[in-house]
């Protein structure tokens, strides 16, 4: 197909990045794991052959703080083996989640770090085309299921969306970094589609996530007081407006009435959570989360098992004597990445 558009001598000069491009199209995509596999490995190979002689392999330890963070993990991961449900598991997450990502982390560095400008925008704007693109599926996604209340998640996890929230995440900060090129008429329709995309994922994770980087934004890059406290205040008042009017929205985003049941969070073993009157969804990710909290309060440091999917078995492990502090429904992970850590490492694999 790139014959058709480029000339052999291109291809080879850009060998490196179709390969690459092919990996990130695909990341966002289910089980695509094969093609995601064959397409890194290619680009790795292709990238080492034309830039090994600008790679420095012992300036890697000019960045000792991110290698005490690796081997911080990668020590209470394996400690965590003594303890974990599901030796394999674990092992298999060790390999996956952790040691392959952070190669694959110092890789992309390098690799951008050495090559050419005009190759490195190419590659931005590759990568921006590619995250439109998925956002525009996302859409259509959510248009052919009717819209609203369906939760659109792109290729990813269609009907769920959480996974699909990060890449929304990422489409958006992409179309705010276009407003400061010249291609403000690209980064106007890219937003746009981003919000509407957005809209379209529906989870609340996404939504706070989205909050989150608006107040990042007005921090870092806010140079006018005034626009900023205006922000905040704007902010506040949204907050304020959302709570008091979110009991005639969907039960997902009572807000009021999960607050008016703080005391009953409070007091109520995790197994009973489905009777303290709100939605199933919540009642489950906080009564994990609660699980945790106990567990930890009790044993702060032991690491329990290294992955995110061996949560449900562990804390079943755990609590076998004391089948109150399990949560009422159990899910192979806590649907929050610093309580899974907490948990999985304790509060040392927190700190790190």
């Amino acid at each position: 197909m790139y014959t058709i558009f480029f000339s052999k001598k291109t291809i080879k000069k850009y060998i490196d990045t179709i390969f690459l491009s092919i990996y990130f199209f695909t990341l966002p995509i289910s089980h695509f794991t094969t093609a995601q596999s064959i397409s890194s490995v290619l680009f790795i190979i292709t990238a080492f052959i034309k830039y090994r002689n600008k790679i420095s392999f012992s300036s890697i330890f000019e960045y000792k703080n991110i290698l005490i963070v690796f081997f911080g993990f990668l020590t209470l991961a394996l400690i965590s083996l003594f303890y974990t449900p599901d030796v394999i598991g674990s092992l298999k997450e060790i390999k996956s989640e952790l040691i392959r990502n952070f190669i694959l982390m110092f890789i992309f560095f390098y690799y951008f770090s050495v090559i050419e400008s005009n190759k490195l925008e190419k590659t931005v704007f590759i990568t921006f085309f590619i995250l439109f693109v998925h956002s525009v599926i996302n859409i259509f996604i959510w248009f052919n299921h009717g819209g609203w209340p369906f939760r659109a998640g792109g290729l990813l996890d269609s009907g769920g969306g959480e996974r699909f929230g990060i890449w929304i995440t990422y489409a958006l900060s992409a179309s705010i970094a276009l407003f400061f090129t010249k291609y403000k008429k690209s980064a106007f329709l890219f937003f746009v589609v981003s919000i509407v995309s957005i809209i379209a994922n529906q989870t609340r994770a996404t939504f706070v996530s989205v909050a989150l980087m608006s107040i990042l934004f007005f921090i870092l890059f806010g140079e006018n007081k005034k626009i900023k406290l205006s922000f905040f205040a704007i902010l506040l008042l949204l907050g304020l407006s959302f709570y008091e009017f979110s009991p005639n929205f969907s039960y997902r985003y009572n807000l009021k009435h999960m607050l008016s049941k703080t005391e009953l969070i409070i007091k109520t073993p995790p197994s009973k959570f489905n009777n303290i009157g709100i939605e199933d969804s919540t009642a489950a990710r906080l009564s994990m989360w609660k699980s945790v909290i106990i567990y930890r309060l009790k044993d702060p440091f032991v690491p329990q098992e290294y992955g995110r999917f061996l949560y449900g078995k562990s804390i079943e492990k755990n609590f076998k004597q004391t089948p109150q502090n399990l949560p009422f429904i159990i899910f192979a992970q806590t649907h929050n990445e610093f309580i899974g850590i907490l948990y999985s490492l304790g509060i040392v694999g927190l700190l790190i």
